[in-house]
């Protein structure tokens, strides 16, 4: 009978698990950004047409969703591409130092 104890658990698990977690996160940044274009584009065009016919003037005010939208898209993108790198280098960092 194996024992699993998380001690005993195999380095390429870990490694599987961590690959599988990081497939998510990208995964989810991903869908984030193809959302973010596509209800811009839509956005966009409502605007541009509806300016065309003459109902609205395009103001900078139309655009506070996707200026907002697209800053919480970068912070998003920092935390997806940076975060992970930055937190296992101050992790080895501290480790190696308490030797």
């Amino acid at each position: 009978m194996k024992n699993t104890n998380f001690e005993e658990t195999p380095e390429p698990m870990n490694q599987y698990k961590k690959a599988e977690r990081r497939v998510k996160e990208l995964k989810g940044f991903y869908s984030h950004l193809i959302t973010y274009i596509a209800f811009n584009i839509v956005l966009i065009i409502f605007n541009v047409l509806y300016h065309h016919f003459g109902y609205m003037k395009i103001k900078v005010n139309q655009f506070f969703t996707i200026i907002v939208w697209g800053i919480i898209l970068l912070v998003h993108a920092a935390i997806v591409f940076f975060g992970n790198d930055w937190e296992q280098r101050k992790i080895k960092k501290l480790m190696n130092k308490n030797k």
